[in-house]
C-alpha cells in the first residue's frame, strides 16, 4: 500500500475577531482564516477534502452578508474557485474518485457540482446533514448547508450510491479514515491520512495551531466539550495534528510535496 500525500490549495481568506477562534477569549484583534481545497491521492486513488466556495456569484454574496452580521471587515477576499483549483493540481474533476467533506457548510461544499466532479463518492457527517434536515439551530441558517445546485447533486448521488452519510469512522481507502467529530458544529469532522513518514490528521474543530496545541476550543464552539475530545483524540491517534483553517497550511502542504516529516509539517 503507497502511502498517501497531501497538497493544501489555498482558496479563501476570512479575517475572524479572535474571541470566535479562542475558547473563552476577550479577544477583539483580528485573525485570518483561510480555506483550503486538498488534493490527496496515493498515486492510484485521488480525492479531495473539500470544495472551496459557491462558483455563484449570488451564493458567495449571501455568505458574505451573513459573516458581516459580526463584523463589516469580515468577508472574503483571495477566493479561487474549485475549478481553477483543479487546473492547478493539473488533475480534471473526471480524476476525482472521492471528496470528503468536512463540514457541511457552503464554504466546505461549494464545488460540489455535477458537472464538476461526475464520478465522486462523497463523504459528509451525517449529523450535519441530519441537523438541516430535522433540527435546524439557526446557526447557521438552513440555506448556507448547501447550495441548491449542490443539494440536487446530493439527490443524483443518493441515487447512484455515491453518498457516504457518517458519523462513525469509515475508511474512505486503506490509510484513509473520514469521521465526524463535531464540536464547531455538529458537522464538523476530521480525515486521517497515512502519509510516508506518518499518519496526518486534518481537523476541522480547530481553526488555528493554537487551538491544538493549547487543546483550546474554538470561541464559536457549539460543543465546547466534544471539539476539545477531538483534539485530544487526534493527539493521540495522529502524529501529526493540522488546524484546517491555519495560515501556514499551503506552506506546508505545497504543490508537489515530498515525503510528510516533522519538519515539513513545521514542527
Amino acid at each position: 500500500m503507497a502511502p498517501f500525500t497531501l497538497t493544501a490549495a489555498p482558496v479563501a481568506r476570512l479575517p475572524i475577531p479572535g474571541w470566535e477562534a479562542f475558547f473563552g477569549e476577550n479577544d477583539t484583534t483580528f485573525h485570518d482564516l483561510w480555506f483550503y481545497v486538498w488534493l490527496v491521492t496515493d498515486g492510484t486513488r485521488t480525492g479531495l477534502i473539500d470544495v472551496g466556495l459557491p462558483l455563484d456569484a449570488d451564493d458567495r454574496s449571501a455568505l458574505d452578508r451573513a459573516n458581516q452580521g459580526v463584523d463589516p471587515r469580515c468577508q472574503f477576499h483571495d477566493v479561487r474557485l474549485l475549478p481553477e483549483v483543479l487546473a492547478e493540481f493539473g488533475v480534471r474533476g473526471e480524476d476525482i474518485d472521492f471528496v470528503l467533506v468536512t463540514q457541511t457548510i457552503t464554504y466546505h461544499t461549494g464545488g460540489l457540482l455535477a458537472e464538476l466532479l461526475p464520478r465522486a463518492t462523497v463523504y459528509a457527517s451525517y449529523a450535519g446533514v441530519r441537523e438541516m434536515l430535522c433540527a435546524p439551530p439557526g446557526h447557521p441558517p438552513t440555506e448556507f448547508y448547501f447550495t441548491s445546485d449542490s443539494w440536487s447533486y446530493l439527490r443524483t448521488l443518493a441515487i447512484e450510491g455515491r453518498l457516504v452519510l457518517t458519523d462513525e469512522p469509515v475508511t474512505v481507502a486503506p490509510g484513509l479514515v473520514f469521521e465526524t467529530t463535531g464540536g464547531h458544529h455538529p458537522g464538523s469532522a476530521g480525515v486521517r491520512v497515512d502519509c510516508a513518514h506518518g499518519v496526518v490528521g486534518l481537523l476541522e474543530t480547530a481553526f488555528f495551531d493554537r487551538n491544538i496545541a493549547e487543546t483550546l476550543p474554538i470561541g464559536i464552539a457549539e460543543d465546547a466539550a466534544a471539539c476539545r475530545r477531538a483534539i485530544k483524540d487526534y493527539r493521540r491517534l495522529c502524529d501529526e495534528v493540522v488546524a484546517l483553517h491555519d495560515p501556514g497550511n499551503a506552506a506546508r502542504f505545497p504543490h508537489g510535496p515530498g515525503p510528510v516529516t516533522r519538519s515539513s509539517l513545521g514542527t
